[in-house]
């Protein structure tokens, strides 16, 4: 009987402790998660949503490694966020739904990039290697990529935006659109330029995977690189959305 129940423990347990957390590094104006003021060193599991105020920012850090910097008026929810080192059940999704974010890929990329999900109000971002981007929601969504490369994915079909890269995606029926970084409205570029002064290192595994650097400053400002169509296959989507749980539908449309 004994043996039964420590079993029935076990059982319940198991999932919380494969449950990973984020360490707030620093954080700067009204911060909270839920209700609740968020301070340094706090630690933040999944489930939890961190909203900041006017003139804020947070910045944290996974135990796989990766870093996110949430700038002011924003809304990000930790869907899930697994990780023990040396095995492939690591998992990282997100919720982003307001404001502005930079994301540093951690572990979880380097060993397991299909189980990595980056959702925002028009297009889901996924990476297949170690890569640093920012993100400006203010209906369109903004993408810039500072260093690797990151996969935009909505009802349009799949695009790849490489290193140095700025994008629009006006909706979850359109395609990522290239533009220069001189036509990003006047709030996008401050949230981008305020994101790019947190110091973030590189990505996990960027120096060995032979990630590019950026543009100059480090908030993919100068540079611009050219946005890669890729065909999208209907197996390949649809493994994708059942992975992220609340994925946006996909097409079989396919871009050149």
């Amino acid at each position: 009987m004994l043996r039964v129940l420590v079993a029935g423990v076990l059982t319940l347990t198991l999932p919380l402790t494969a449950l990973a957390a984020a360490v707030v590094e620093s954080v700067s104006g009204a911060v909270q998660v839920g209700d609740a003021p968020l301070s340094k060193g706090q630690r933040v599991v999944p489930q939890n949503a961190i909203t900041t105020g006017p003139g804020a920012q947070v910045f944290l850090r996974f135990e796989d490694g990766m870093q996110i910097v949430l700038g002011e008026n924003s809304y990000l929810r930790i869907l899930d966020f697994r990780y023990t080192p040396g095995t492939k059940a690591n998992r990282a999704a997100f919720q982003h739904l307001r404001g502005s974010a930079r994301v540093v890929t951690g572990n979880i990329v380097l060993t397991n990039p299909k189980e990595f999900f980056f959702h925002t109000t028009q297009t889901q971002l996924t990476a297949e290697r170690p890569a640093d981007f920012s993100v400006a929601i203010v209906n369109p969504v903004y993408v810039v990529v500072n260093a690797g490369s990151v996969m935009s994915s909505n009802n349009a079909g799949t695009v790849t935006l490489n290193a140095g890269s700025t994008s629009v995606v006006s909706a979850n029926s359109v395609a990522p659109a290239s533009m220069p970084v001189s036509s990003m409205p006047p709030s996008v570029a401050s949230a981008m330029s305020n994101l790019s002064v947190a110091s973030v290192s590189a990505p996990a595994g960027g120096a060995a995977a032979g990630v590019a650097a950026g543009a100059a400053g480090g908030a993919g400002f100068g540079f611009l690189a050219p946005v890669v169509f890729v065909g999208v296959a209907v197996a390949g989507v649809a493994a994708a959305a059942s992975a992220s749980g609340d994925a946006p539908s996909q097409s079989t449309a396919t871009h050149h």
